[in-house]
């Protein structure tokens, strides 16, 4: 296993929204992407995260990276049962034998597991981020990523809570 982290796009849309995506650079220095992940970002579209998404890709540390003949036997495939973005993501962390996907759509976690490619989402990525000390707390995050409308069920924000050892602010939910 290699260092490298690849990521779909609802993760970095939610953390650029949010005002948190450079916990991923504190955190792992360079997160790659598949084209159709770069597209699904629409950089220069102005929607809420697009700049900081631009910023990231301009300062070198979120990067486009073309997966190379794996992809071409296994898209079909992957796009069977899965948007093009999450198939490639999935192709390009098989390929490179990653580190992690950062990925938090359901069916698209189960896709790679099934193919042995490690996952991860946004709440391990906040677990890593306190663990490291880049942030004090997890709940905060989560509370601001919920008034932006990424979708976390309350089963899902009481167990991050209770993983962190924090407390579920009463507005959550």
């Amino acid at each position: 296993m290699t260092g490298i982290v690849v990521a779909d796009s609802g993760p970095l849309i939610a953390l650029a929204r949010a005002d948190h995506l450079q916990l991923l650079r504190y955190l792992y220095k360079e997160i790659l992407i598949p084209p159709a992940v770069y597209a699904e970002l629409c950089l220069e579209s102005g929607r809420p995260g697009s700049k900081r998404l631009a910023e990231a890709n301009v300062e070198g540390w979120l990067v486009m990276s073309q997966p190379l003949s794996i992809m071409a036997e296994q898209m079909p495939e992957l796009t069977l049962i899965l948007d093009h973005g999450e198939a490639e993501a999935i192709a390009l962390a098989e390929e490179l034998n990653c580190r992690f996907l950062l990925i938090d759509e359901r069916k698209g976690r189960a896709v790679a597991k099934r193919r042995g490619v490690p996952v991860a989402g946004l709440a391990g990525v906040l677990f890593a981020a306190k663990k490291n000390g880049i942030i004090d707390e997890v709940m905060p995050i989560v509370k601001c990523l919920g008034e932006i409308g990424y979708r976390m069920s309350q089963s899902q924000i009481t167990e991050i809570a209770r993983l962190a050892g924090e407390s579920v602010v009463s507005e959550m939910g």
